[in-house]
């Protein structure tokens, strides 16, 4: 089986933890493709682990593009990366699994994922991806997006995508997308996923929710039990489980207790932005409690050193 991530330095961590689980739960060795600008600095910390059941291969990404909706924002052009990188996978690969740096991995994914494979085959579709907006159902403001956005059906989350290559190769998706992409006009709220959807518009096989499961780190009343009995955990929201705000929740728990058995180190911190990592730390020292922290002056005194 094969798998892709798309990638740059800012998400190194966040990977080696999906390759951590994937590498403990996979029932036999697979292909894993990391397409990132700065290869080197993923390659260095990969040396620091064993793993066993992955096959790395690096892709030389670049681009030369100006990609929608960049400035200000809190992700990087590599958002946008499986737009490019698809086209550079082997040609010999009838199919590869597109997974972001923050899933992990719960249970094997093989056996679902094999599956998902020979239904998307056997089937029209190209993709197979998991459905979170519908025309048809959701309300008005959502319909407006679309509207807006020139779709008139089904809405993916683009965190886990299964891709038939040879449909993809044969229909010459990967040049239509990027000339779509060029000549899209939109702010592209959510960046490569809003490119994606306005260019499948619906036409893609179900993924089950079970292997993209999103959980936002903001609910305090997610049972982390239940979330895990998914085959895989995606972390969704603006909150993520290593922003500072995320040790109020049992989402941003489960992360750092996760963190430090990869690790062995106590806290993992990486700032949405300054100014609003400023505010958490804020909130930090005047609601103590609200936090779940084992050590809180070591966590107040690394959150500090990361205003920096």
């Amino acid at each position: 089986m094969n798998f892709i991530y798309c990638l740059d330095k800012n998400y190194n961590t966040q990977a080696i933890m999906s390759f951590y689980t994937l590498n403990e739960l996979a029932s036999k060795e697979v292909n894993v493709y990391v397409a990132h600008n700065n290869p080197e600095t993923l390659e260095k910390e990969l040396l620091k682990f064993n793993f066993e059941n992955l096959n790395f291969n690096f892709l030389e990404i670049s681009n030369n593009l100006i990609l929608p909706n960049l400035k200000n924002a809190h992700v990087t052009e590599a958002t946008y990366y499986r737009i490019f990188a698809i086209n550079l996978i082997n040609e010999n690969l009838d199919h590869i699994i597109y997974i972001d740096s923050d899933v992990m991995f719960n249970k094997d994914p093989l056996p679902p994922f094999l599956k998902i494979i020979d239904n998307l085959k056997s089937s029209e579709y190209i993709i197979s991806a998991n459905t979170i907006g519908d025309y048809r159902v959701d309300n008005q403001e959502t319909r407006d997006y679309f509207d807006y956005m020139g779709m008139d059906d089904k809405y993916f989350n683009a965190g886990v995508i299964a891709y038939d290559l040879k449909k993809y190769r044969e229909n010459n998706i990967g040049k239509k997308i990027q000339e779509h992409l060029i000549n899209f006009s939109k702010e592209a709220k959510y960046w490569d996923q809003d490119i994606l959807n306005s260019f499948f518009n619906g036409k893609y096989l179900e993924l089950p929710e079970s292997l993209n499961n999103n959980v936002v780190t903001e609910n305090s009343l997610i049972n982390m039990d239940e979330a895990l009995e998914n085959v895989t955990i995606h972390f969704a929201g603006k909150t993520k489980p290593w922003h500072v705000a995320g040790l109020k929740y049992p989402v941003g728990i489960y992360f750092q207790k996760k963190y430090r058995e990869i690790f062995k180190n106590d806290f993992y911190i990486k700032p949405y932005s300054k100014k609003r990592h400023l505010k958490e730390v804020i909130s930090l020292i005047s609601n103590k409690n609200k936090f779940h922290v084992d050590n809180y002056f070591k966590f107040l005194i690394k959150s500090i050193f990361k205003i920096f």
